[in-house]
C-alpha cells in the first residue's frame, strides 16, 4: 500500500517508511514559543541517534512553510549518509492531535520538530508528546518564554517527567552559569549538558548530517552527552500516551498570563 494511503497525514515522505509490526511509537517534540533555538537542530540530531538504535523511526516536520528538518533529511539522503534517516511534512493545521495519533502506530520512535509557535498549538502538542524538549539559547530574550511556557504547561497538568530545557547555542561559561541561576531564580532547572554554538554543527546540518556526526571528537562527545540524556529522558517517561490522549478538543488549552512566571530579580 502506498504510504500515502496508510499514513494520510503525511503530505510528504524523504526516504523509506519502515514499520515494526505492532509497535506504538514514543512520541518526543522540540517545540518553544520562539525561533531561533536550536530546535531542528537537536531534533535532527536525536532522529539520527535513534535511527542508529532502530530503522524504525520518522523524523516529523511540522513547519509546512520553512520545512527545515524535511530538507534536512533530503540531503541526508541524496549525500548517501547512514543512518538513513525517514521523514515526512505534516500540515498541524488539518489534524487537531498534529496527525500523530494514527500515524505514530507501527513505529517505534517519532521525532516531532515543531514551529515556534506563541499559542496553544505548543500545549496541544505537550500534551501528546512523551516528551517536549525546549530548547533555549542562555539569553533573557529566550528564557523569559520559555520560563512562561514550562509554568503553562505544568498549569496544563503537564508532569515535569515529560518536559525538559535544553540549552543550546551557548557561546561562554559565564552566559551558561547566567541562565541556571535564572531558571533557578524560577524554581526550574535545565539539562546538566549544553551545546555551544560551534560553526561545525551548522556546517554538519547544511549537509543533512547530525550534531552527533561531528568529526572532533570533543564536538562529538558534547553532543552524543546530550543526546543520551535526552534519550533517558524518554525512555524514563514510560509506555507510549494511550489512544485517549490524542483525542483532543482544541477549546480544552488556553494560554494565561502568568505575572509571577520568568519576573527577574534586579541585576547589575
Amino acid at each position: 500500500m502506498p504510504a500515502g494511503l496508510k499514513f494520510p497525514a503525511f503530505q510528504a515522505i524523504v526516504g523509506d517508511l519502515v514499520e515494526t509490526p505492532g509497535a506504538v511509537a514514543k512520541v518526543i517534540a522540540f517545540a518553544g514559543h520562539k525561533g531561533g533555538t536550536g530546535k531542528s537542530l537537536l531534533a535532527q540530531g536525536f532522529a539520527v541517534q535513534a535511527a542508529r538504535n532502530s530503522h524504525s523511526v520518522v523524523l516529523v516536520d511540522l513547519d509546512i512553510d520553512q520545512q527545515t528538518s524535511f530538507e534536512w533529511a533530503q540531503a541526508r539522503l541524496l549525500n548517501k549518509y547512514k543512518p538513513k534517516v525517514c521523514a515526512a511534512l505534516i500540515d498541524p493545521a488539518a489534524h487537531s492531535d498534529f496527525g500523530l495519533g494514527t500515524a505514530r502506530l507501527g513505529f517505534d520512535v517519532m521525532v516531532v520538530d515543531a514551529p515556534g509557535w506563541s499559542d496553544e498549538r505548543t500545549l496541544r502538542l505537550a500534551a501528546i508528546a512523551d516528551l517536549m524538549v525546549l530548547p533555549a539559547t542562555p539569553t533573557v530574550a529566550d528564557l523569559r518564554p520559555t520560563i512562561r511556557l514550562m509554568h503553562e504547561l505544568k498549569g496544563q497538568g503537564i508532569p515535569d517527567s515529560r518536559d525538559v530545557i535544553a540549552f543550546n547555542h551557548v557561546r561562554a561559561a559565564r552566559e551558561l552559569t547566567f541562565a541556571r541561576t535564572y531558571l533557578k531564580e524560577a524554581g526550574l532547572a535545565a539539562l546538566p549538558k549544553s551545546i555551544r554554538e560551534l560553526l561545525g554543527y551548522r556546517t554538519l546540518q547544511n549537509v543533512g548530517r547530525g550534531i552527533t556526526e561531528a568529526a572532533v571528537a570533543t564536538v562529538k562527545k558534547e553532543a552524543k552527552e546530550m543526546m543520551v540524556l535526552i534519550d533517558k529522558m524518554l525512555q524514563e517517561a514510560g509506555p507510549p500516551q494511550t489512544e485517549e490522549r490524542f483525542k483532543l478538543e482544541e477549546e480544552r488549552f488556553s494560554l494565561t498570563a502568568s505575572p509571577s512566571a520568568g519576573k527577574p530579580k534586579k541585576r547589575r
